[in-house]
């Protein structure tokens, strides 16, 4: 049966997983951003996301933050929901998901925009499901091209995605926000205990600048 190895106990008899294509989950086809090279970050101009300003876990790095240098529409910019994906090069199928803590941000062409589409997928869900080993197992297949690695707008849009029923609703939550949900508060206590460790690199630095005393060097 198509149903996931372990499930909350209120959707154990909520029925099979569907595998529905991208393309079907979104408000419209993936779109390409903006063709132009980055500027030194000014507070006059759109800040820029680049491929090379989302971490790993995708979060946006902003110790190197950038502007580009155009007259940006609504359109340009990211929304609640958004998620982008890296197209090409040795980046290709890492993700980050809009936070409105990043502020208002503009997507380089190296990056490609899905909207999900609320009455169908939610997009946390989604957006965790592009941290699996199935998704990068597809990442990897998909973009095994001769020359550089590189993923399009129209392949992206073929990705099959595993979905529960989501108008099924139990206690407030569908089965998609539940998952979102635990899984969020799991990435924020990492987010928490990251920063407790850094707290503390920092305590052990200072403490050995004055646990070990400075020796002169004596010229001959």
């Amino acid at each position: 049966m198509n149903v996931p190895k372990l499930r909350f106990p209120e959707f154990w008899d909520a029925g099979e997983w569907e595998a529905k294509q991208l393309g079907e989950l979104l408000w419209g086809h993936p779109d390409y951003g903006v063709n132009a090279a980055a500027v030194p970050y000014s507070e006059n101009l759109p800040a820029y996301l680049r491929i090379t300003d989302i971490s790993d876990e995708g979060y946006f790095l902003c110790g190197k933050k950038a502007s580009v240098a155009i007259k940006a529409t609504e359109a340009n910019y990211l929304s609640e929901g958004d998620i982008v994906l890296a197209r090409t090069g040795a980046s290709v199928g890492k993700s980050y998901k809009f936070r409105k803590e990043d502020g208002q941000l503009v997507f380089a062409g190296f990056l490609i925009r899905i909207k999900p589409d609320s009455t169908k997928i939610d997009s946390t869900f989604l957006f965790n499901f592009l941290f699996t080993e199935q998704y990068w197992n597809w990442v990897g297949v998909t973009s095994a091209r001769s020359g550089q690695p590189g993923i399009n707008g129209n392949e992206y849009a073929t990705l099959l995605i595993p979905v529960p029923p989501y108008e099924r609703k139990l206690g407030g939550l569908s089965e998609q926000k539940k998952i979102a949900d635990c899984l969020s508060s799991i990435d924020d206590l990492i987010t928490a205990q990251t920063q407790k460790l850094g707290t503390l690199k920092t305590h052990k630095k200072a403490l050995m600048q004055q646990l070990f005393p400075v020796i002169e060097e004596v010229s001959s």
